[in-house]
């Protein structure tokens, strides 16, 4: 039962995740609050390219708060003991944060409850940054609504 229920794992994990959701209720706050409300005054003003710019440039802010949560997620591996080589915990945790995951992605048996996490994590911030862009995606083109 221990393999399967590693509580270090589990708290590793819980901590991790809860640190990168932190991270992108900040990126969707950040784009939501205070780039959604220019893209608006800009296309109001028909300014449809500079609108377009910011919309491109809520996007690379996400991307950025997504690469931060990898990171993250990275450290959280390397610092556990679960990968020793912080090359490897980074290109693991880029791997399963993203769902792509590599055949040769394999943490130690008692830490693999952490890819789980992990990847819940990954699906939960993209989902959400889908919204956050989808709800930009209607100031941009009101007209499409």
């Amino acid at each position: 039962m221990d393999d399967v229920f590693n509580l270090n794992a589990l708290m590793l994990g819980a901590s991790a995740m809860l640190v990168c959701l932190i991270l992108q209720a900040s990126g969707a706050h950040v784009v939501t609050l205070r780039l959604k409300p220019i893209i608006a005054r800009l296309e109001s003003r028909h300014h449809h390219y500079r609108a377009q710019l910011v919309f491109l440039a809520s996007a690379l802010i996400l991307l950025a708060f997504h690469l931060l949560q990898m990171y993250i997620w990275g450290l959280a591996l390397a610092w556990s003991g679960a990968e020793i080589n912080i090359h490897q915990a980074m290109v693991f945790a880029g791997s399963t944060y993203t769902t792509v995951g590599f055949a040769n992605d394999q943490l130690p048996y008692t830490w693999q409850l952490v890819t789980i996490i992990m990847a819940t994590s990954g699906l939960f911030s993209f989902g959400w940054s889908t919204s956050v862009m989808f709800l930009l995606a209607q100031t941009l083109y009101p007209s499409q609504r």
